[in-house]
């Protein structure tokens, strides 16, 4: 429709009488359906009865008001008379009223998906199609697509291809927060590109847990280690991300949590949660359908198929029962504590990442680091690293130089694999020459969980109330007495 075309149907809105002004509803219409609006007709879609607009491609979702601005500044451009203006303005919202609205045409919502081995990252001028193979740009008007971008998926730059990610300083940061270790990039590099994409066909839905390599059992936080900066600040950059404040999390049952969350949010991130946080509080969101309640609002239910991925950020570590079921619905990402708030990425690159102090080429390479990321998932799924060295600094951090040393010298190292020891000598021996009492069931928790890390078993026994426990080192070791 050229401009001239488009300027008619906005003056065949009105009907004139002399001094008298109408505005005719259905040329109304007729001029919205022209511009490409309607209404979605969907029950199974959140989108279900709301204003739709589409072109070339692109989907948009309007309210009354925004459509109400959008047409008023049209109608300024077109230079209508001030009088048709003044008319429509004093009575915008009851010719764009819901019910009126309802007239529109239905407009199929053929949003374009992430399958199960292709990742679409859709920017202004260009779409990014990835694959194991690498990644493709295609145009959106002259390729053949399959399917309508939201507008609101869009990254809100331009992209020009280049021949390698080299160069890129966030891939170099990327590179420090995993020690420089090839194995410990790579599993980043899988988690960022499992991230990235959306589909859940392969059944792979975990929630990433992200924790700093010396880790914390305090109450304090310990930020600018670049947890959050992967996630809020990186991923952000692609995908729709919603930040839940982890810091005042509260166990008790709050209906409004996820109020912030939308049809369009592709990660869901809690973070830098607190010592109240449990895992399995989130469970069944992040591995089923997702209701979303927000206040003075009717709720939504969000399928598991276009449900968000989580992302949980912790310098502690976080609450969960132990067993398969918490393992197989998580992976976790161990970064060194390479950077803080008193030496952060800017000190050390001399930019902050994401800001006007990256200029287009700088974006460019860092897009195409992430296609990388997403290939590589393709390839490979998710890779999780495990190091007993990592373990064992998490572990250190959790009870403490003094704790950590007691279990792992003196009684891993001064009892044999098959003694029976009795607690009560271990807890008033570690008393009497620590600077800090314990009391026996601290310690017992404190040895568990260093059995936990290192893969033993802990057994204990009860004879005669004599408390006894005992660490199995080996598989093949006989086992007595109880698994607490």
């Amino acid at each position: 429709m050229t401009s001239g075309q488009q300027k008619e149907l906005f003056e065949a809105m009105f009907k004139i009488e002399g001094s008298k002004i109408e505005v005719q509803q259905m040329a109304l219409i007729n001029l919205l359906e022209e511009m490409g609006y309607g209404i979605c007709r969907d029950e199974n879609s959140p989108y279900n009865n709301q204003l739709i607009h589409k072109r070339n491609n692109v989907i948009q979702v309007y309210n009354e008001k925004n459509l109400a601005h959008k047409l008023i500044c049209l109608m300024q451009a077109h230079k209508l008379d001030v009088k048709l203006i003044e008319k429509f303005v004093r009575g915008s919202l009851g010719y764009l009223a819901p019910s009126k609205l309802q007239l529109l045409k239905t407009i199929e919502l053929d949003i374009l998906l992430d399958t199960r081995d292709t990742t679409y990252i859709p920017f202004m001028n260009r779409l990014i199609k990835v694959t194991r193979n690498g990644y493709e740009v295609l145009k959106y008007k002259e390729e053949v697509m399959e399917g309508s971008i939201l507008s609101n998926s869009r990254i809100n730059k331009r992209f020009t291809q280049q021949e390698s990610s080299e160069g890129c300083t966030f891939k170099e940061f990327c590179r420090m927060i995993t020690g420089n270790s090839e194995e410990r990039f790579n599993s980043l590099q899988s988690i960022l590109g499992y991230l990235l994409h959306t589909n859940k066909e392969l059944q792979e839905n975990k929630i990433v847990l992200l924790y700093d390599a010396e880790m914390s059992n305090t109450k304090e936080a310990n930020g600018g280690t670049g947890k959050t900066l992967l996630i809020n600040g990186a991923i952000k950059q692609m995908r729709n991300v919603t930040v839940i404040d982890g810091k005042r999390y509260d166990t008790r049952p709050n209906r409004f949590l996820y109020q912030n969350v939308n049809p369009s949010t592709n990660i869901v991130l809690f973070d830098d949660v607190n010592n109240k946080f449990n895992l399995e509080d989130i469970f069944s969101v992040a591995t089923g359908d997702f209701e979303v309640e927000k206040k003075s609002k009717q709720s939504f239910i969000i399928e598991y198929k276009y449900a968000p991925k989580f992302v949980v950020s912790s310098n502690r570590e976080i609450k969960m029962i132990r067993g398969a079921s918490s393992e197989r619905r998580k992976i976790e990402l161990v970064l060194d504590n390479v950077f803080s708030e008193s030496f952060t990425p800017k000190d050390h690159f001399g930019e902050i990442f994401f800001s006007s102090d990256w200029n287009e080429d700088k974006f460019n390479k860092f897009y195409t680091f992430m296609f990388e990321c997403i290939a590589y998932y393709h390839q490979n799924g998710l890779v999780e690293y495990t190091s007993k060295e990592l373990a064992n600094s998490r572990l250190k951090g959790i009870l403490g130089n003094e704790l950590y040393d007691f279990i792992h010298e003196d009684i891993m190292e001064l009892y044999e694999e098959d003694e029976w020891i009795v607690k009560k000598e271990v807890v008033e021996y570690y008393n009497d020459n620590s600077s800090l009492a314990i009391s026996s069931h601290s310690l017992t928790k404190a040895i568990k969980k260093y059995c936990h890390y290192n893969g033993f078993k802990y057994k204990e026994k009860n004879s005669g109330s004599v408390f006894s426990f005992r660490i199995v080192r080996t598989e093949n070791q006989e086992e007595g007495g109880s698994n607490e």
